[in-house]
C-alpha cells in the first residue's frame, strides 16, 4: 500500500496539512481543488479573493522556500507547453508550500 502524501499549506499565516489524493496531478489542479476545501463547518478553509483591492484579477501559484536563491520560488504551473507536477520541482510529502497571490492588470 502506498504512503499518503500529506502537504503543509501556508497562505497568509494560516498553515494547513492537507492530504493530496493524486501527487501526479498538475499543479493547476492541485490549486484549483485547494480553492475550493471546505472544512467540516462547510465553509472553504482558505479564502482567496479573485480581485486585489485596485480591482485587478488575481491568480494563484504555489510557492516554496528555495536556498539557492535564499527566498520563495514561484511554482509555475505550466511551462512552455508542459503541464507541471509536484515531482517536477521535487516536491515530496512533508514539504510546506506557501500559496502566493499574483494580480494581473485587467
Amino acid at each position: 500500500m502506498e504512503e499518503e502524501f500529506y502537504l503543509n499549506i501556508m497562505f497568509k499565516n494560516d498553515k494547513v496539512k492537507f492530504r493530496i489524493a493524486n501527487p501526479e496531478a498538475t499543479l493547476s489542479s492541485l490549486m484549483h481543488n485547494l480553492r475550493h476545501v471546505t472544512g467540516q463547518d462547510g465553509r472553504l478553509i482558505f479564502d482567496f479573493p479573485s480581485i486585489d483591492a485596485t480591482g485587478a484579477p488575481i491568480d494563484y501559484f504555489f510557492g516554496k522556500d528555495d536556498p539557492e536563491i535564499k527566498g520563495v520560488r514561484v511554482l509555475r504551473p505550466r511551462i512552455g507547453h508542459t503541464d507541471q507536477t509536484l515531482a517536477d520541482y521535487n516536491i515530496r510529502p512533508g514539504d510546506t508550500l506557501f500559496v502566493i497571490p499574483d494580480p494581473f492588470p485587467g
